[in-house]
């Protein structure tokens, strides 16, 4: 009994102590404790200045590549997804998972299959397309079968690793979508820090036909959402211009704002980066999560920018 006492005494200690101070920095200290979320050198291991330029290092090999605050992709000349992924272009992985690959050993092994040996695609598929296109001939065509029982969500997206974006930094993003069927909840764009478990950070949601913005998989969850009796819906059937501007913060003075076709829906302040020392190294594209519905999610996305400049007449392909 004195020993229930006694735990009871510490957990109420603790609690004041929560409330004294950041609750927010209490739970993160504590899961960190508990678990290890991420290596405290990764910057070390992962990142290199040199004459102030910013490099990424391979941690396979010995070669370093320039990270991008700036990039384009409009998916032209490109005949396979494997003309997409390399340092040239500068994708550098895609992830299908779906029923049939349902794992990530299943969806890694699937990947280099479509890369080295020309294997087809098993259910989900995503390839430069020709049959919608924004201003060129072609964009990025991503299908989703729907998930099975056993599973949360389906993927059919395109990363690059080579982001850099850190505390204090604004982030502009903008893509043309071309959704042919969309599910009840689709995520369209994921800015993510790949260092931590789980891959935290921004991304923007199509939740019951409404575009959103969540700071995902990180506790508390961050979800900004529009103004209601203001809502804009999202037209399937159509290109669809949606823009991005974030100011990046691990505290409630962030930035969020959301454009659809040049309309302003979303303005909010808060919490945008998980925490001080993050870094969003991965910019996610296509569809990143199909999760809810029976049916397959047919999506094409082209003319796709990220910068850390607000000015996108300026960005070229790098």
């Amino acid at each position: 009994m004195n020993r229930k006492r006694k735990i009871a005494g510490i957990l109420i200690i603790l609690g004041i102590i929560g409330l004294m101070l950041n609750w927010q920095k209490l739970v993160f200290s504590t899961i960190c404790f508990a678990r290890e979320l991420y290596s405290k050198d990764f910057y070390e291991k992962n990142f290199e200045i040199e004459n102030g330029k910013i490099y990424r290092k391979d941690p396979s090999s010995d070669k370093r590549y320039l990270v991008k605050r700036t990039f384009y992709e409009d998916f032209e000349n490109a005949t396979s997804l494997g003309d997409l992924i390399g340092i040239e272009r500068g994708w550098t992985n895609f992830t299908l998972l779906s029923p049939k690959a349902p794992t990530i050993a299943d969806y890694n092994k699937l990947r280099k299959q479509i890369l080295t040996h020309n294997k087809d695609f098993l259910d989900n598929r995503l390839e430069p397309s020709s049959q919608q296109s924004h201003l060129g001939k072609q964009s990025l065509k991503a299908v989703a079968v729907a998930p099975n029982a056993e599973m949360v969500c389906t993927k059919s997206s395109l990363h690059t690793s080579l982001m850099y974006f850190v505390k204090g930094d604004d982030v502009w993003f903008s893509a043309w979508y071309y959704f042919e069927k969309a599910g009840k909840f689709n995520t369209l764009m994921d800015l993510e820090t790949t260092f931590v478990h789980n891959h935290p950070g921004m991304r923007i949601r199509l939740s019951k036909g409404y575009l959103d913005f969540e700071l995902a998989k990180w506790f508390p969850k961050s979800i900004y959402r529009q103004p209601k009796g203001k809502k804009v819906s999202f037209p399937i059937g159509r290109w669809v211009h949606v823009k991005a501007h974030l100011f990046l913060s691990d505290k409630k003075d962030g930035v969020i704002q959301l454009w659809q076709d040049d309309t302003l829906i979303i303005y909010e302040r808060g919490q945008t980066l998980p925490f001080a020392k993050a870094v969003y190294d991965d910019l996610e594209i296509g569809i990143s999560a199909h999760s809810v519905g029976p049916d397959s999610a047919i999506l094409y996305v082209d003319d796709a920018m990220i910068s850390a400049e607000q000015s996108f007449e300026s960005i070229k392909k790098n």
